[in-house]
């Protein structure tokens, strides 16, 4: 029996073999094997590309190239278009998408208080933690994981603002705290939790087994926060934040757009029963809206 290639990312083996487990658990006569993909700085340089947006993309055309039989991304990566022949064929159920503070384990100050030199993974957190909290002093938007942790383990910084899956990378987490930003204060980046799973889309073996891993709330987000990307990246918006949630029978969606580095943050939460149209809903009010402070968030029912 052949082997299942499945490609992913370096740093995201972890998740990769927890997917392969729930694929285990449903066909344990199946076999797979792992494909790692980085890149290289010269990589980089020569492609004129992030390290992200070349493993990506070399990901791509080895699906393509039908050297590999699928590929996990965290969605949060992955471009809103994919080239033609792939689909995203399952999204399986979202882990935790809250942003977090990490502070070192002997350390008494937080966030709220103020004062703090932080760390920040994105603008998209810069601008609302401005907006939402006391004033901090910002050292820095980190280039990796690995240069927060030198410089918070040095002292040099107070915390640290990470994605959920970057603290979970770090590590020795024990000798550190964590905090959880309140979605309203910081509302996470698209789709941050939830994983993609991507095969060739006339490879109806592997789209069919994917799909059994497949979480249909997680899926409903995934299309409302990724369509909200979609309006926001077609007006090259400066920073963007998005998260559906279900509750009961409702959806929530909550939003946060700053057009251009200079702009002050919005942000806005709509309730009703399609987060795809939510989604829409919410890119125009944001769009159209005067300015305002993100603190007088829009809450439409």
């Amino acid at each position: 029996m052949r082997k299942i290639k499945v490609a992913t990312k370096a740093s995201e083996v972890k998740e990769t073999q927890a997917m392969i487990e729930l694929l285990k658990a449903m066909q344990p006569e199946l076999a797979f094997e792992v494909v790692e993909v980085s890149a290289t700085l010269g990589d980089c340089q020569r492609e004129n590309l992030t390290e992200n947006a070349y493993v990506v993309r070399e990901i791509e055309r080895r699906l393509i190239a039908c050297e590999i039989d699928f590929a996990v991304h965290r969605l949060i990566d992955l471009p809103v278009d994919l080239p033609e022949g792939l689909v995203l064929a399952a999204h399986p159920k979202r882990s935790n998408p809250l942003d977090v503070v990490v502070y070192p384990a002997s350390s008494e100050r937080r966030i709220s208080e103020g004062g703090l030199r932080l760390g920040l993974s994105a603008s998209r957190q810069k601008i609302q933690l401005e907006q939402n909290f006391p004033p901090f002093e910002e050292v820095a938007v980190l280039a990796n994981l690995e240069e927060g942790r030198a410089k918070l383990a040095s002292g040099e910084l107070d915390g640290l603002v990470l994605a959920p899956a970057d603290w979970q990378a770090l590590s020795e987490r024990e000798s550190l705290l964590d905090e959880p930003l309140c979605p309203s204060a910081c509302v996470p980046a698209v789709a941050q939790g939830i994983l993609g799973l991507v095969c060739r889309m006339d490879d109806e073996s592997v789209f069919g087994l994917l799909r059994q891993v497949s979480d249909l709330e997680t899926e409903q987000m995934a299309l409302a926060e990724r369509k909200f990307l979609a309006l926001a990246q077609e007006n090259s918006a400066f920073a963007v934040g998005a998260l559906a949630q279900k509750f009961d029978d409702d959806w929530y969606f909550l939003a946060f757009l700053a057009k251009d580095r200079a702009a002050h943050g919005r942000s806005i939460q709509l309730t009703g029963k399609n987060p795809l149209i939510l989604a829409v809903q919410a890119y125009d009010a944001l769009s159209k809206c005067s300015v305002r402070e993100i603190a007088d968030e829009i809450f439409w029912s």
